[in-house]
């Protein structure tokens, strides 16, 4: 699942349209989820067109209400959103498309920015970036699924937590660099939220301890983020259940790193910048 290089710059093909201006990836080692409805309030950004679904299938996102989706800002970054669809509680894109909602509006956090890189500011494939959320309205409410509720607070370090997305699952061959290995079907990494000490020590790139968090794989998984993966829900068990505490950001490509090779995966604090009740607009829109 590695965090997309850039916000998303190295998707290729139809796909490229979407998450342009920053990183969008997706996992890499996790475990696999083919049964339908393993996530049901799980988002899937495509563009719009006659290719298959695997084909145009770009960021994540979580359902948070019956029409409103949460996705990571700079997935939509210069996107027309006209041209963008959501298909929410596909478990596998080749098979099921789940259901289909075009976008009303998008409205992205008002602090939302990219932030370069201190190392080399002219390489935008090394940069970060703070409040990175936006929340997608969409043309009609979905019926039959339950939202994902959102947290209270941000999770502590040591708590574990899941990330659901689709993505690469691989690096790409340096003799084929644009063709992907795309995750047809959901994966789930497991990882440990870690300290913003701990996560800044491991990458030159700006982390914005008031608007991101970081989490890691530390029980041998192997899940890592990757291009696909940006926008997509970070999830804790609480006493209602499953609840949504971030959404995908930037990872080890900000060290230089590629999808598969161990890094702290940067998430917005979805509670922190929204709160806890779904009816609850964006902070400062």
């Amino acid at each position: 699942m590695r965090a997309g290089a850039f916000l998303g710059v190295a998707v290729v093909g139809v796909t490229a349209a979407l998450g342009a201006a920053g990183t969008a990836q997706a996992m890499s080692g996790g475990t696999q989820l083919p049964r339908p409805g393993a996530a049901p309030w799980l988002a899937t950004l495509a563009v719009k067109g006659d290719a298959p679904l695997l084909a145009r299938a770009s960021c994540g996102g979580a359902l948070i209400a019956p029409d409103r989706v949460l996705t990571a800002a700079h997935c939509l970054d210069g996107v027309d959103v006209k041209k963008i669809e959501v298909h929410i509680g596909s478990s596998v894109l080749s098979q099921d498309p789940g259901t289909v909602r075009d976008i009303r509006s998008a409205e992205p956090h008002p602090g939302y920015k990219l932030l370069p890189s201190p190392v080399d500011p002219d390489r935008p494939e090394l940069s970060s970036a703070a409040y990175d959320m936006a929340e997608i309205r969409l043309t009609a409410p979905v019926r039959g699924v339950k939202p994902l509720p959102i947290a209270k607070q941000r999770p502590r370090p040591g708590t574990k937590a899941s990330i659901f997305a689709h993505g690469i699952t691989a690096a790409p061959d340096p003799s084929q660099p644009d063709k992907e290995i795309r995750g047809d079907v959901l994966r789930r990494g497991d990882l440990t939220v870690r300290s913003h000490a701990q996560c800044a020590a491991q990458t030159p790139a700006v982390v914005d301890d008031a608007s991101m968090f970081c989490a890691r794989d530390l029980d041998g998984g192997g899940a890592t983020m990757c291009f696909g993966d940006s926008g997509s829900p970070l999830v804790v068990r609480g006493q209602r259940g499953p609840e949504l505490v971030g959404v995908f950001s930037f990872a080890g490509e900000t060290a230089g790193k590629v999808c598969g090779q161990a890094a702290d995966a940067a998430f917005a604090d979805v509670p922190g910048l929204r709160g806890p009740r779904t009816s609850e607009p964006i902070a400062g829109s």
